[in-house]
């Protein structure tokens, strides 16, 4: 038989899940507003159902902290059932007037610090989940359920009220997106169904919502475990109970990635059949002359190698002499088991290969897979006339969004790099100008080497130039250096750029000056998303009349939404179509020539920037299919070579074949014998 303890329990969870639904549905409207890229129904889908339970969650568990704080301190009776009716609605009332102090008193400001941000945005969340929770009140008090009657009434109150603050959002969302009419953002848009939207995030919410009611039993648990040997009882133990449900849901979700990274690390570690044949080649790693095995490479290594500009290419798109044949080093993470061991290999193959003595030396810091942006490399060899060398180290074998926790390492590693190379070529009568390339998490990486040191860092490492495309917002060097005047940098030497009409449109002497350039595009969500989104409006959201061409100005900054908002921004930003450059979102592959030649002041004509943008689209199309084609054993590289070889020469396959029986021969005899067949 159910007590008034259990009684007032329920409705105290009942009143909690109608303030957070309240504030959900108020929020429904703005997770359709556009942001920096176009969504998908299934994107939809992630950004309403998330914003949805997620805000719902918040809501409801501020709105029971302040349930707990009003909960009556004698046993239950019905008087006390009105008596905390009454006192959660005073309860409310003073959150309400707390959160406007908070957001008040600490009003925003340029430069303010992130807790200055945080302690504003619990200002609102107080606010609104007291608002919420007092229209919640007013409602249950209108119906008379306050009184302990049945609340049939009162959730059809509810049902209204939800859907007015539901459709006044939406009006008001529909006339903040008029402030975008007839301006050119370069968006393709993408034709998003309402429904369908709805229909899957439903889907997402009840997935989400399973995951919060497993979060609510562990929490419950706990809280009535606490409330058991300490006073004030399970109600005002449970939000404690919530941040330890948490940490062990968020523990348990760590565990089960941890097969998941391993899964993707062999992936990008192990060979591919379209490119299972060493490079011959010996201006690259990998290659019979190497001194790295082609098969510690991992997967973007080997590609790398692969795609090297032979100088015949380089005179037929640039039309000129090539130089000299390029030079590609790369170290793969089997290596060296050590950071050092695998910088020293990694220098000891350049020099062999030559590459000190080439004009132009790119230590480029990868993606988090490993990856060398193909057409940089490309473009480098084109105009530089093959007369360049290129060093790539791996860090991590996961996609960037994975790799966050290598960052500390390619950071290390990359200035591992950076100061070996310097001490080899320190005393040397004639040194490569170094130049640093680092894209999306290399970027970060390669600029975190020099983090506290500014732009003094770079120059004092002896790096010449450095391009950044893509640098993700996180980065803590391209904060500082743009934060204000710091005694270690040189403005001067700094740019940051969203495209090259941008770098053609300033000063020549400031172009002439600059060594050390960022290009982001405005729309990138990658440079755009991070952590403090949930608590801090972002400068790119400020007043609509000045944004960054590529935002919009009907946009509006709203904690969690347009944290997860730009989170799936940041996945479409990364969306390319092979053999097709763009120069949007996080596409940089048309941005490279370009900026290339300007920033280190190489020669090339219009034409020839354009002959090495279709060549190497071209190259990048072929690649694609020829990986696609050949992708299994049996149509794999050496498959291909093995049958070419065996129509144009019959003898010389015949003869190989029959070497390679009589060293099979030989093997199996060892075996038998008990010896090293090696």
């Amino acid at each position: 038989m159910a007590t008034p303890d259990d009684d007032l329990h329920d409705r105290m969870a009942r009143r909690a899940t109608e303030t957070g639904l309240l504030v959900a549905a108020a929020a429904l409207p703005a997770t359709f507003q556009r942001t920096l890229t176009s969504r998908s129904n299934l994107d939809q889908a992630l950004v309403t159902g998330l914003t949805v339970t997620i805000g719902q969650g918040l809501v409801s568990t501020v709105q029971e902290a302040l349930q707990a704080l009003s909960r009556p301190t004698t046993g239950t009776t019905g008087d006390d059932t009105r008596d905390w009716h009454r006192r959660v609605l005073g309860a409310d009332a003073l959150a309400v007037l707390a959160g406007l102090g908070l957001e008040h008193w600490l009003d925003e400001r340029d430069g303010e610090t992130l807790w200055r941000a945080t302690a504003r945005t619990t200002g609102w969340l107080l606010k609104i989940t007291g608002t919420a929770g007092l229209a919640a009140g007013a409602v249950h008090s209108a119906a008379g359920t306050a009184e302990g009657d049945d609340d049939t009434a009162a959730r059809a109150g509810l049902v209204v009220l939800a859907g007015a603050l539901a459709a006044a959002r939406e009006l008001d969302r529909r006339r903040h997106e008029r402030l975008d009419e007839g301006r050119d953002l370069d968006v393709e848009e993408a034709s998003v169904s309402v429904g369908r939207s709805l229909a899957m995030g439903v889907g997402v919410t009840v997935g989400a919502t399973g995951l919060a009611r497993a979060e609510g039993w562990i929490s419950e648990q706990v809280a009535g475990l606490l409330g058991s040997v300490l006073p004030g009882g399970r109600e005002t133990w449970r939000p404690v109970g919530h941040l330890a449900s948490v940490g062990l849901l968020l523990a348990g979700a760590r565990a089960a990635a941890q097969p998941v990274f391993r899964s993707l690390e062999g992936t990008n570690t192990r060979f591919e059949a379209a490119l299972d044949v060493a490079p011959w080649r010996p201006e690259v790693s990998g290659s019979p002359d190497s001194t790295i095995p082609y098969d510690t490479m991992g997967r973007m290594g080997r590609r790398m190698a692969w795609t090297v500009r032979p100088p015949d290419e380089i005179e037929r798109v640039v039309g000129e002499p090539a130089a000299a044949h390029p030079v590609r080093i790369y170290g793969g993470l089997e290596l060296a088991p050590t950071v050092q061991e695998r910088v020293d290999r990694v220098l000891d193959d350049l020099e062999r290969a030559g590459g000190l003595e080439r004009r132009w030396l790119m230590l480029v810091s990868p993606t988090g897979t490993g990856y060398a942006n193909y057409a940089a490399l490309g473009a480098l060899e084109f105009l530089t006339r093959g007369d360049c060398a290129s060093v790539a180290m791996q860090y991590s074998a996961r996609p960037s969004p994975l790799s966050l926790d290598r960052v500390d390492e390619g950071r290390a590693q990359f200035r591992a790099l950076v100061d070996t190379l310097g001490e080899r070529l320190e005393g040397r009568a004639q040194r490569p100008t170094v130049v640093v390339f680092g894209e999306s998490l290399g970027a970060w990486t390669s600029q975190d080497a020099f983090l506290h040191q500014g732009t003094d860092g770079l120059r004092d490492a002896h790096v010449d130039h450095a391009l950044w495309i893509g640098t993700p917002f996180e980065s803590k060097w391209k904060d500082q250096v743009l934060s204000g005047d710091r005694p270690d940098v040189d403005p001067s030497l700094l740019g940051v750029f969203n495209d090259i009409g941008e770098w053609d449109a300033q000063d020549p002497d400031r172009a002439a000056d600059l060594r050390f350039v960022m290009l982001t595009h405005h729309d990138d969500g990658v440079a755009r998303f991070g952590q403090s989104l949930l608590v801090q409006r972002p400068d790119w959201l400020g007043d609509p009349d000045t944004r960054p061409s590529g935002v919009r100005r009907s946009q509006r900054w709203i904690p969690v939404t347009t944290f997860v908002q730009t989170l799936v921004d940041m996945k479409n930003a990364a969306r390319v179509v092979p053999g097709v450059f763009a120069a949007r979102g996080h596409d940089y592959r048309a941005d490279l020539a370009p900026f290339l030649a300007a920033v280190l002041d190489l020669p090339a004509t219009s034409a020839q920037q354009d002959a090495i943008r279709r060549a190497l689209e071209a190259e990048e199309a072929v690649r694609t299919r020829w990986i696609a084609d050949h992708g299994t054993i049996g149509n794999s590289m050496a498959v291909q070579l093995v049958d070419r070889i065996r129509t144009q020469s019959p003898e010389a396959f015949a003869a190989a074949m029959d070497d390679l029986r009589a060293e099979l021969r030989g093997w199996g005899a060892a075996w038998e014998a008990g010896t090293d067949p090696a």
